[in-house]
């Protein structure tokens, strides 16, 4: 048994910053378990990556499919810690909060928020949070994945940014309580990534269009475009991950954006009345 070998869990591995991680991990000497819902998916990544990636297959909403998968991971781990778990699965519906179906509005919460928690709370002995932790062995880090819409809100992304400041606030409190056992939770807040995110949004606002929030999604198509021009790589994420995970006092949280100074005055500096007036200024409000 190689007792060297680092392990690192990560959620939502299909496309985008999980996909990424993959590949960026594997090239670190890791070995890499990651998450998909599909046994399609699982399927395509287990060809694309054939040593040292584990793919495992579980909905975030379903607690049975993810405790069958920790299970999994007992038995790959074979006593040792995972050095991470990457919680960046996830997802989005985008449109007014008025309008959005109950159903919409509940899924999206379900997702982002209980589904991490699912999962954080299933891993967290592979973690090492146990009093029976094995001696020697440094605790695993939690890493989340959020979002700038975890610290500053924005109209026609209501739902995702609900999701993301709870997913915020969650972190926080597992950080709070996890401090007994020497496990430490950071959160990445990204901005713009490039994602297939661009193209599953698509056409995704259609519905609302003969609404009143109609000018207002019009000029949403108009800052996804500047979004999607002044977006990241995913390595970036990637690198953030591994310094978190080697820095020994890691910062709580990390804003990622190509404008970082704008979004941290926005989030954190200017009142929230001027904030209100530039959002309002920006899609197009009287």
């Amino acid at each position: 048994m190689n007792q060297t070998k680092k392990f690192i869990l990560i959620t939502g591995v299909s496309t985008g910053i999980g996909y990424g991680a993959v590949g960026d991990f594997l090239e670190k000497g890791y070995h890499v378990v990651g998450s998909v819902r599909s046994e399609k998916d699982q399927a395509r990544l287990a060809k694309e990556f054939p040593q040292d990636f584990t793919c495992l297959l579980f909905d975030l909403t379903k607690s049975e499919e993810i405790e069958k998968a920790a299970q999994e991971v007992t038995t790959l781990l074979e006593g040792r810690l995972l050095t991470a778990l990457v919680n960046n699965a996830g997802g989005t519906a985008p449109g007014p909060i008025q309008l959005l179906e109950k159903d919409e509005f509940e899924r999206q919460i379900q997702i982002n928020l209980f589904g991490t928690r699912n999962v954080t709370n299933a891993f967290l002995p592979h973690l090492g949070a146990t009093s029976e932790r094995p001696s020697g062995q440094k605790p695993g880090k939690i890493i989340m994945v959020s979002s700038i819409s975890g610290v500053l809100n924005t109209p026609i992304n209501g739902t995702y940014c609900v999701s993301k400041h709870a997913i915020e606030s969650l972190g926080e409190v597992y950080r709070r309580e996890l401090h007994m056992y020497g496990i430490d939770v950071i959160s990445i807040q990204p901005g713009p990534i490039q994602s297939e995110i661009w193209n599953k949004n698509q056409n995704q606002m259609d519905r609302f269009m003969n609404s009143d929030y109609g000018p207002m999604i019009k000029s949403v198509e108009d800052i996804l475009e500047e979004a999607r021009e002044i977006s990241q790589p995913t390595k970036v994420i990637s690198q953030l991950i591994e310094k978190i995970i080697d820095a020994r006092n890691p910062r709580t949280a990390y804003i990622v954006h190509s404008r970082k100074w704008i979004v941290t005055a926005l989030a954190h500096w200017l009142p929230a009345r001027w904030v209100d007036f530039l959002i309002s200024r920006q899609f197009k409000q009287k």
